[in-house]
């Protein structure tokens, strides 16, 4: 089959196909809810509420929720790409629950289901969540 493009529309030049015309729709994924409880694959939990407008906030607590090594909180946001991707980014800090006083951005892709971390640019420990409530 050959098919000519003009702008958002495919047209079929030659072929045995039935189709002759497609035209670009701008495909999304539909909404994504992250909002539930989330456990790390280093021994934290995180509570994760995911707004209508796409807006993320947590607070992520070390070893098995108690914090008392790390807790940190995010602000952030969800985003999808062209592709059906589902992305969150944001901005964390650690607050005095736990030890540790760090902050910086991180950024989580959606995987089969799981958070999977794919940007940051101060260490975060945390790589992968998986959701259990």
């Amino acid at each position: 089959m050959v098919v000519a493009l003009s702008g958002d529309r495919l047209t079929k030049v030659a072929g045995a196909f039935s189709t002759t015309t497609w035209e670009r729709t701008h495909w999304r994924q539909p909404a994504f809810d992250l909002t539930g409880t989330w456990r790390s694959n280093d021994g934290g939990i995180y509570y994760i509420r995911h707004l209508d407008n796409n807006k993320i906030w947590w607070v992520g607590l070390s070893d098995d929720g108690s914090g008392h090594n790390w807790t940190n909180v995010l602000e952030g946001e969800v985003s999808y790409d062209n592709f059906g991707g589902v992305q969150l980014s944001g901005v964390w800090f650690d607050v005095p629950r736990g030890t540790n006083r760090g902050n910086g951005i991180v950024g989580f892709e959606v995987r089969y289901g799981d958070l999977v971390k794919n940007y940051e640019n101060i260490g975060f420990g945390t790589t992968r969540l998986k959701r259990i409530s």
